[in-house]
């Protein structure tokens, strides 16, 4: 299977991709990847979606409660963890806050990027990776600054095959 074809595959399902403190590499990675429906991902009305610090004006707290209430789906992770809560917050909540609630209800857990996976360049300011906050659940990583877009179209169906079994 091509990861295009893997790709619309993983668009059937539910996906929560949160940015927390990150550059937006693998957002843009997964951008000019060039499949077809790559843009359901980060802008319209398909079973996913995006939270991101820098979407807070546009997005804010009703869609971050309407994603809360929802259960079984893929959650994405780009961007690292900081320890100090102020640095990353969204419709009130920290970052940590946002992904402790969300990888209760979560079929699975895909950290993308090396920020998320370890914390990344950013990790000498206290910055940490989403293992080091979810320890009740296997983390799928997709190590790289940015993460390559194939590596993580795999990642994402495989975690998505995995979850059914």
């Amino acid at each position: 299977m091509d990861y295009c074809t893997a790709f619309k595959e993983v668009l059937k399902n539910n996906i929560v991709w949160i940015e927390a403190q990150s550059c937006s590499g693998e957002t843009v990675m997964m951008l000019k990847e060039g499949c077809e429906g790559i843009d359901e991902l980060f802008f319209h009305s398909s079973p996913v979606k995006f939270i991101s610090i820098a979407t807070e004006e546009k997005a804010g707290k009703e869609m971050l409660d309407d994603i809360l209430s929802q259960d079984h789906y893929l959650l994405v992770v780009e961007g690292a963890i900081p320890k100090e809560d102020k640095i990353c917050n969204f419709a009130g909540m920290t970052c940590r806050e946002i992904l402790e609630k969300l990888s209760k209800k979560a079929i699975s857990i895909v950290a993308v990027g090396s920020c998320a996976v370890n914390g990344g360049v950013i990790r000498e300011l206290g910055d940490l990776g989403v293992k080091e906050f979810v320890n009740d659940k296997k983390i799928y990583e997709v190590p790289g600054c940015p993460a390559s877009d194939k590596m993580m179209i795999a990642m994402l169906y495989s975690a998505l095959k995995e979850s059914e079994k």
